[in-house]
């Protein structure tokens, strides 16, 4: 088609090159020259003219369509067939682009929120034992401590929700059925500066805009043997029951309490970690299983994290992880069962800032005291005489000693899929600290959990409709660290409440609106908004004050908040 688009004007050109020849040559040439010149440009006319009507003839014939004989539709197989014949018409080159193009995957997912703290007027006191030591009933033992700071009330905002582009891939080893698989994702701040933090306090998944931030491997697979990947990635025990969330990254999505052990924005056993090898069986009979083992580069094995420095809150540091899950699934019916574990995870500095009356009466006790050693007095004084100043406004961090131990979640699971388009939910989970009995009046890390969710579809899957519920039960303690604890208060259990519509424009493009409830006991702390929402909603105000003991060290975290905030955005996947 090509080169016949090509030679229409190709030989206009040429017939307006002879007709221009044949006009100059009338002006020099004399009757004879001329008569035979009009000859020779008459028989060079018929030519062009045959030619042209036999490339017009070919044209047409190539350009009409083909036309079949009446009967069925075309199959499947047959379309695919021709699909297969028109991509096999395509050049080596042309094969290699198109390939090229397939790897490209994404999330583009912007929101406009509108979201409240809900920290209503609360007040803090400090609070001791009426005899002085531990048994004797709570008395406050000060006046009342400042008030929230900052704005704490109804804001709007902008979240990306986990927006990314990533690029995936397989390439055949020769000579063999092995697959050498590839991917590297990057995550994007549609709405801020890539690399700026979006909240006051960090969170253990808070992504930013860079390379690697996201699933980012090499490995291995084969039918027979399963699948390997080295690299940086979500755990089984996150991946395995991502389908019982239907809220993604919503301001309601199960994260903000399920694998959240302490509340706030902390999903210590459902973020994403570095160096690990993750395993992923073939499926047998429906059942299939992943194991990963998250390396320990910690060089301090009794004391990872970030060096636990004076008035710090890094706690969560560990030096290696394990995790699995078996999962079965046979029609509508899916079940789970995962596993986490986190060696020697460094939780020291729960006692800086602390408001427990129990850490007091040990700070009050003194480095020579009989249970000193529960508290890093050799750091403390160390700092303090250098530092003198400091001492005043500073408390010592728990010892190493009783407050490094082994972390580990488990959680069950079940989905079940009716044919007329409900999805029912629900998932139990336990978390656990292995810490010494005396320190056990500080475990926040140890409670249960459960989540419920049902998701309903209509018209033929174009809108989706959801709502779910979470529960944090009480935990067997609470260190009383960087919020207004009240050993007083109604306990420390949270319940969130979320629903949430999304209807389809097409297949990649959704529209949604959400919204979400968490309602904190007095001393819980559990926010809207973690795992995955650009911003996140939390019990912090804006205090400035860096030192501010038996009350927080920087932004003071409210217990008993009660957020709130509705989302509506725009998804787009391809």
């Amino acid at each position: 088609m090509l080169k016949f688009r090509l030679a229409k004007p190709m030989l206009l050109a040429v017939a307006a090159c002879a007709g221009t020849v044949a006009t100059c040559g009338v002006v020099f040439a004399d009757d004879d020259q001329t008569q035979a010149l009009k000859e020779q440009m008459r028989a060079m006319q018929q030519q062009m003219q045959q030619l042209q009507q036999q490339l017009d003839a070919l044209s047409n014939k190539q350009a009409a369509p083909a036309v079949a004989p009446a009967g069925p539709p075309a199959s499947a197989a047959s379309r695919a067939a021709t699909g297969k014949a028109a991509e096999e018409t395509l050049s080596p080159l042309e094969k290699k682009f198109d390939n090229f193009l397939k790897g490209f995957y994404g999330s583009l997912d912007v929101s406009v929120d509108y979201t409240t703290k809900g920290i209503y007027n609360p007040v803090a006191y400090p609070y001791g034992y009426a005899s002085g030591a531990p048994g004797s009933p709570y008395v406050i033992t000060g006046g009342q401590k400042a008030t929230p700071y900052g704005r704490v009330g109804w804001l709007g905002a902008m979240s990306s929700n986990g927006s990314s582009i990533g690029y995936r891939g397989e390439h055949r080893i020769p000579n063999t059925d092995v697959d050498f698989i590839y991917q590297v994702s990057s995550a994007i701040d549609m709405a801020a500066a890539p690399g700026l933090q979006n909240t006051w306090t960090k969170s253990s998944n808070t992504v930013l805009g860079g390379i690697g931030l996201g699933d980012t491997f090499v490995g291995f697979q084969e039918r027979a043997w399963g699948k390997i990947k080295f690299g940086e990635l979500y755990m089984p025990y996150k991946n395995s029951t991502d389908r019982l969330n239907p809220f993604g990254t919503g301001l309601g999505n199960y994260a903000d309490i399920m694998g959240n052990s302490g509340g706030d924005n902390r999903i210590e056993f459902g973020t994403r970690s570095d160096d690990v090898v993750y395993y992923t069986s073939p499926t047998w009979a429906g059942i299939t299983f992943d194991l990963a083992y998250a390396f320990g580069q910690q060089l301090d094995p009794n004391n990872p994290g970030s060096g636990n420095l004076f008035l710090n809150c890094d706690d969560g540091g560990y030096n290696r992880a394990y995790s699995a899950d078996l999962k079965f699934e046979m029609g509508g019916l899916y079940l789970v069962a995962a596993y986490e574990i986190h060696k020697q995870v460094n939780r020291s500095s729960d006692g800086i800032g602390a408001n427990s009356p129990y850490y007091s009466y040990l700070v009050g006790q003194g480095p020579k005291g009989p249970n000193a050693y529960l508290l890093d007095w050799a750091d403390y004084q160390a700092y303090a005489g250098e530092y003198p100043g400091a001492a005043a406004a500073g408390s010592p961090a728990y010892s190493t000693a009783v407050d490094v131990a082994d972390e580990w979640a488990m959680k069950f699971g079940v989905q079940y899929n009716f044919d007329f388009g409900l999805s029912v939910d629900y998932l139990y989970e336990e978390m656990h600290r292995e810490v010494p009995p005396e320190m056990e009046f500080q475990n926040e890390r140890q409670r249960n959990g459960m989540w419920f969710a049902l998701q309903q579809s209509f018209w033929d899957g174009r809108d989706v409709v959801a709502g779910g519920w979470a529960h944090a039960g009480a935990s067997v303690g609470d260190p009383g660290g960087q919020h207004n604890y009240n050993p007083n208060s109604t306990g420390n259990q949270s319940n969130m409440y979320t629903l949430q519509w999304w209807h389809k424009l097409d297949k990649q493009l959704t529209v949604y609106f959400d919204w979400a409830e968490t309602i904190n006991d007095g001393n819980a702390h559990y926010d809207i908004g973690a795992g995955g929402h650009g911003i996140k909603t939390d019990c912090h105000d804006a205090t400035h004050n860096q030192f501010t003991d038996y009350s927080s060290a920087g932004p003071t975290t409210w217990g008993g908040c009660h957020e709130q905030g509705v989302s509506t955005g725009v998804s787009y996947r391809f």
